[in-house]
């Protein structure tokens, strides 16, 4: 069920019986000239939605622009909300949802600057909000991915193997790179990324994913998920 698809008595319904809902959280931002800018949306939308059908929980709007003020936010397309302004959105997301009676709250998250402000909206509340459980959820770091995912990084066979599997359509697989790269273990400003990080966008060993993996690591990732909705309402 997804809170914007439903009328207002379905939702006074609905929390008659539960006050869980599933907050999808993605980016717009460059994945190499090959994918999507919103692979980390569209993985976290996707995710939550079918986490919602399969425990029956409402999934509220997704919110699709996220903090990508470093690295990313050299490439064309790519939009940030600065982490001070995510942080209030996330926070006001949570006041309106608790307003109305939710008490429980599952962060799906597609991308990892999402992090920390996520996690700083959740300490604005926690002091005043009554008898909430908040959980966050980035998939890549599942212990249970490990396997399957295998420290991808962005954009490389992670991504793409999830995008040939979500939204094939939307992947250019003329566009791979050859170019493989890592975060030097440090932080640079903006004006030295494409010499020191990546010049292609991607920051991984390589582009060769399958729509088979990227099948195999959404199904673990919603189990994962689907098991947080569990534990929230223990």
């Amino acid at each position: 069920m997804e809170l914007w698809k439903m009328t207002m008595s379905d939702v006074e319904e609905y929390l008659g019986r539960f006050n869980t809902v599933i907050i999808p959280v993605g980016a717009t931002e460059e994945h190499s000239a090959a994918l999507p800018l919103g692979t980390d949306t569209i993985a976290a939308e996707k995710m939550a939605v079918e986490t919602g059908r399969r425990t029956s929980r409402v999934v509220a709007p997704t919110i699709s622009v996220g903090n990508c003020h470093s690295v990313t936010f050299a490439f064309s397309g790519t939009m940030s909300l600065s982490p001070h302004t995510l942080t209030l959105v996330v926070e006001d997301y949570l006041k309106s949802l608790y307003k109305h009676g939710f008490r429980k709250f599952l962060f799906v998250n597609g991308h990892g600057g999402n992090v920390a402000p996520i996690r700083c909206a959740i300490d604005e509340v926690a002091p005043v909000f009554k008898n909430s459980r908040f959980a966050v959820g980035s998939w890549w770091r599942f212990p249970e991915l490990s396997e399957l995912y295998d420290n991808a990084g962005h954009a490389g066979r992670g991504e793409v193997s999830m995008m040939l599997y979500l939204a094939p359509e939307l992947v250019k697989t003329d566009r791979f790179t050859e170019e493989k790269t890592k975060y030097p273990g440090y932080f640079v400003s903006e004006d030295l990324v494409f010499d020191e990080i990546t010049k292609s966008g991607i920051i991984a060993d390589n582009q060769k994913g399958t729509a088979e993996l990227g099948k195999a690591m959404f199904e673990k990732a919603v189990d994962v998920y689907v098991n947080m909705v569990k534990m929230l309402e223990r």
